[in-house]
């Protein structure tokens, strides 16, 4: 087959993707669709003082007390939504369906900007390229979180997985810039770009690598400076580093995704223990699994990918709270792996991680959110019943997938630094970048 037919096939694809994510778009919002919009006003308002008001108590909000705790990627995307539909409103019973829409645009874009990345990325046959990257273009959680409920942690992912791609083609200094956009659009992607940073350590001097965490950080203190000249240092720390929600119960279950917290949130609610007191546990352990996983990535000869992999997969694994668009940041970077590895075993253990996400959306009914905010659309129900996706099914269902994620995400772990990796410290054969990176190698 020609790469010109490859191209229109690989073209197809990705105008299909985008008309599934389109065409939700306008239909469908999740209670963040409504509080987007406010704080997107906020900004509109208040401009670079924004943090100042950013604790969403404005009698506007729809939802009081529901803070923004997001760096200001996505916040200076709002503002340029919302600049495109300027009479756009919401509420706590409706949202414009142009804002809806224009707020959804640029996660949408995000997503089809992934499979572009993945398309390139994956080795081998273009038929191979085809495969992973349509994995991803019709991955029913992709297009639940950028399409329906409108989360925008795909935008993070994509920065994240162009960093990781290009660090593995010996782009370090421009991967280094790009982890900076990851971090400023949602925080929890610092741990995956922590341990490919750890990982760069072993292939870049000294002499490079710090100049290479001075343009990261450079991107951080570019886009956060014009923020603290207003004098809000106080709000805008609180925003990026204080948790959004102390250690808690996960109510309800069907929307817990930790395993930890939903088993012992279970636990509590099935047998009526207290086990609210574990909770705060899950804290240290989380952050000495980060520490462990970050010694053995220097260690162990693994890829940038793998590294990234296993940083966010840890931190899923133990942290206390975990909501579902999280999983969007790691399934492209387990596309690549499963893509890149020339064992087995990892390809089927990081295909089943991608895949597995999508069976919540057979377990819940994601109908509810095109008839939760005005304009309701109770048409499409009918449509998402006649292939399944309108089930609402007992706890201990929710429960059971939480604990099989976490499993299998421990195991992928655990496998990664004991077997998918080469014991004599060399790179092993599927290790993508280029052996020590001097300075004066790169541009």
């Amino acid at each position: 087959m020609s790469k010109r037919i490859h191209a229109l096939i690989f073209g197809l694809a990705l105008a299909l993707a985008a008309l599934a994510r389109f065409w939700a778009a306008p239909f469908s919002a999740g209670p963040d669709v409504a509080q987007f919009w406010a704080f997107a006003s906020v900004f509109q308002t208040h401009g670079l003082d924004f943090y100042r008001y950013a604790h969403g108590t404005a009698a506007f909000f729809p939802f009081k007390g529901w803070g923004f705790v997001y760096p200001p990627v996505w916040l200076l995307l709002l503002g340029l939504a919302l600049i495109f539909v300027p009479e756009s409103t919401a509420t706590g019973a409706m949202v414009d369906s142009g804002w809806r829409l224009a707020m959804k645009t640029p996660i949408i874009t995000a997503d089809l900007a992934i499979g572009c990345l993945l398309y390139l990325a994956v080795p081998g046959s273009r038929l191979r390229k085809l495969l992973f990257a349509s994995l991803w273009l019709f991955h029913p959680t992709s297009w639940y979180q950028s399409a329906v409920f409108g989360q925008f942690d795909t935008i993070a992912a994509a920065f994240l997985l162009a960093a990781i791609v290009l660090l593995g083609r010996g782009r370090d200094r421009l991967a280094f810039l790009l982890a900076g956009l990851a971090v400023m659009t949602k925080q929890h992607t610092l741990v995956p770009i922590a341990v490919m940073a750890v990982i760069a350590a072993r292939q870049i001097n000294w002499q490079r690598l710090t100049s290479n965490f001075a343009i990261f950080a450079g991107v951080v203190i570019v886009i956060s400076i014009p923020f603290l000249l207003t004098g809000n240092f106080l709000d805008y720390a609180s925003s990026l580093f204080l948790p959004g929600q102390a250690p808690g119960y996960q109510m309800p279950l069907v929307y817990a995704f930790s395993g930890i917290g939903a088993l012992l949130t279970y636990l509590h609610q099935i047998l009526g223990w207290e086990t609210s007191g574990f909770l705060p546990f899950t804290v240290p352990v989380t952050l000495l699994a980060i520490v462990a996983v970050m010694v053995l990535s220097y260690r162990r000869a693994i890829t940038p990918a793998q590294g990234a992999l296993v940083g966010f997969l840890a931190l899923l694994s133990f942290l206390y709270r975990v909501n579902y668009q999280y999983f969007i940041v790691y399934i492209p970077l387990a596309l690549l792996v499963a893509a890149q590895t020339r064992y087995r075993g990892e390809r089927v253990l990081t295909l089943v991680l991608a895949l597995l996400p999508a069976v919540w959306l057979w377990l819940f009914d994601v109908s509810f959110w095109f008839n939760y905010l005005e304009p309701l659309s109770p048409w499409v129900t009918p449509m998402l019943a006649r292939i399944g996706l309108t089930n609402s099914l007992p706890d201990y269902v929710y429960v059971s997938l939480a604990l099989a994620i976490m499993g299998l995400a421990i195991a992928y772990v655990v496998c990664v630094f004991t077997r998918w990796h080469n014991s004599t410290g060399k790179l092993p054969p599927n290790f993508p970048l280029q052996p020590r990176i001097d300075a004066v190698s790169l541009p």
